[in-house]
């Protein structure tokens, strides 16, 4: 099933280490996303929170994208296989 995000939001992938802000009615990449925090936020903020919620990421570097189309959704996908 694709899903979509609901609403302008960041959303995480602890395989890939990445956070990706999502516009509302663009498909999610495939892969497992969580949802981490509505927009606006800060990347420092989302570090922080991931952080506190998953210490094995402490101290990772993460990866921040942003996602507001399909086009930016399929090269994104080319990019991680």
């Amino acid at each position: 099933m694709t899903r979509a995000a609901a609403a302008r939001a960041y959303f995480f992938n602890s395989r890939l280490l990445t956070v990706a802000l999502i516009d509302r009615g663009v498909r999610m990449p495939a892969g497992l996303w969580r949802w981490v925090a509505n927009a606006p936020a800060t990347s420092e903020d989302l570090e922080q929170v991931l952080a506190a919620v998953s210490p094995c990421l402490k101290g990772k570097v993460l990866a921040f994208v942003s996602l507001s189309n399909e086009a930016e959704v399929q090269e994104f996908e080319r990019s991680h296989p």
